[in-house]
């Protein structure tokens, strides 16, 4: 199985710590955040991980030869990026990676939910592009019909967010437009007939790390936890 790890953003929102580290980089009880995305991949079975680079690369290029001499049976394969693409177009970009179904994650979450179900499920539903959603009041912007997800809005109590966790077939990269970001991509090849499925789950955790706010809750539930992640 192989996997995917979005690296590049400048995380503009989280400086100045984000002045000197990648966002996927910034520190979880000791271990970059990275560091235990890719750990929870390997312990999972995901044998193959891609990882995209463009703001303050050498930082992850950096990590990325550390871990390998550490753990050699996960192999990273970096995708260094001389623009910042979005993440459509970092999909695009290292389209000779997918060359298998892909499990597609964002480099600024942590969460507890088996990354393996979402990638089992993906064969169960038989989409070129599976999207792991749940409910998160503030980011209910994806709406869902009949297991399709059918359009992005605003935040409704009757929509459903989005977990930066999905699974995309060599066919669904080769379909994307020409567009940098999920949404824009995603609505043109909606209104084509391409509808991503969607997977919901409830009762799990997950915490992303894309605002001051969100990094301090998250340190704080870490520093509480009687385990040492999630």
């Amino acid at each position: 199985m192989r996997a995917f790890v979005l690296c590049a953003g400048r995380g503009e929102r989280l400086r100045p710590l984000t002045d000197h580290l990648p966002k996927p980089l910034l520190p979880l009880r000791g271990r970059p955040l990275l560091e235990v995305l890719l750990l929870r991949l390997r312990e999972e079975g995901f044998h193959l991980v891609g990882l995209n680079t463009w703001h303050l690369r050498n930082e992850i290029l950096s990590f990325a030869k550390r871990f390998c001499a550490r753990y050699p049976e996960l192999v990273l394969e970096v995708f260094e990026e001389s623009e910042l693409l979005g993440t459509c177009g970092a999909l695009r970009h290292a389209a000779a990676f997918f060359t298998e179904p892909t499990l597609v994650v964002n480099g600024d979450i942590l969460t507890n939910f088996p990354f393996r179900v979402v990638y089992e499920a993906f064969f169960r539903y038989g989409s070129w592009c599976l999207m792991f959603c749940h409910r998160r009041a503030g980011l209910n912007r994806v709406r869902i019909r009949e297991g399709k997800v059918v359009g992005f809005g605003e935040d409704h109590p009757e929509g459903f967010a989005y977990t930066g966790i999905q699974v995309v077939s060599p066919e669904w990269v080769a379909a994307l437009p020409e567009e940098r970001d999920l949404v824009p991509a995603y609505l043109q090849l909606i209104r084509k007939g391409l509808f991503p499925h969607a997977l919901v789950a409830t009762g799990f955790y997950w915490r992303d790390i894309g605002t001051p706010e969100s990094y301090r809750e998250l340190l704080y539930e870490l520093r509480k936890s009687k385990k040492k992640f999630p």
